[in-house]
């Protein structure tokens, strides 16, 4: 139950993103069609279920609590990481790069079609999935099942992109979008922080 209570809990804080990402678009009416939504996910579960299985390699080799607290470290790392502010040039140019669609995700959508086809979502799947696979290998380091990360990590991706546009389509989502960064972060943090003490 604990694994499984951690792994959801890696799997929302890696998400939250998508959140702020589906808000985003549901602002500029920008659709997320089901099979392009479904391809993010995939990237997102199998890049979780690869990185954390090499984190659960890693800490078979290492010395338990040393590989614990390692694993910990990482997901620490991630969560500042999240909270850290960065400035991306708004410009389309800067944008096109996987990280840089995080920051502008409307660029995504190159040929002005009002969706996002599963071409135009795969380096957003990168830039989305970055956080997830580093929560996964931090995961995979404190001994989490990578499959059980893999499943969660792809679940909320799906879910948490949804929900984002959704929301962003309402005047909640001008409000929410920024949130999901902060809350991504802390929740990141203090999940290291758990597997700490």
């Amino acid at each position: 139950m604990h694994a499984l209570i951690l792994a959801v809990l890696i799997g929302i804080a890696g998400n939250l993103d998508n959140l702020g990402v589906g808000v985003a678009y549901g602002v500029r009416k920008i659709g997320i069609p089901f099979r392009s939504n479904l391809f993010i996910a995939l990237v997102a579960s199998l890049g979780t279920f690869l990185v954390a299985y090499a984190g659960l390699g890693i800490s078979h080799v290492l010395a338990p609590q040393f590989a614990n607290t390692i694993g910990a470290a990482v997901i620490i790392a991630v969560g500042i990481w999240v909270l850290w502010p960065r400035k991306v040039q708004a410009t389309p140019v800067a944008s096109k790069d996987a990280i840089g669609l995080v920051y502008h995700p409307e660029h995504a959508d190159v040929d002005l079609s009002g969706d996002i086809s599963i071409a135009e979502s795969l380096a957003l799947s990168i830039g989305l999935g970055l956080n997830a696979w580093a929560g996964g290998f931090g995961g995979g380091m404190v001994g989490l099942p990578p499959w059980l990360l893999a499943v969660s990590t792809g679940l909320f991706s799906f879910g948490t992109l949804l929900a984002g546009e959704h929301l962003g389509r309402k005047a909640l989502g001008s409000w929410l979008g920024p949130k999901a960064t902060v809350a991504a972060g802390v929740l990141l943090i203090l999940i290291g922080i758990k597997d700490l003490v």
